[in-house]
């Protein structure tokens, strides 16, 4: 058996095997859920390659999370010595 190359980071596309594993299943598993995955909008195998490619499968990925990023801090963060109480540390 020959080593699957689209693990390596230089692969933009990745196998079943690939597809998997990114989803923390066995190779099983993914088959026997595909089709439910792709109802649920995971993107399929390319035609031309018949691989995966990882940037829409880490969208699709990235699009299920249910909780977003903190928002960032819109304050000012420059401040004058007068606006700090350094006695307060």
């Amino acid at each position: 058996m020959s080593k699957d190359l689209t693990f390596s980071n230089s692969s933009a596309f990745g196998s079943i095997s690939w597809a998997a594993q990114r989803l923390g299943m066995s190779k099983g598993m993914f088959l026997r859920r595909r089709a439910t995955l792709e109802s649920e909008g995971f993107p399929k195998r390319d035609p031309l390659t018949n691989y995966y490619h990882k940037a829409d499968v880490d969208a699709w990925i990235d699009n299920r999370r249910r909780i977003p990023d903190a928002a960032s801090y819109s304050g000012s963060s420059e401040r004058t010595k007068s606006e700090v109480n350094l006695h307060a540390l």
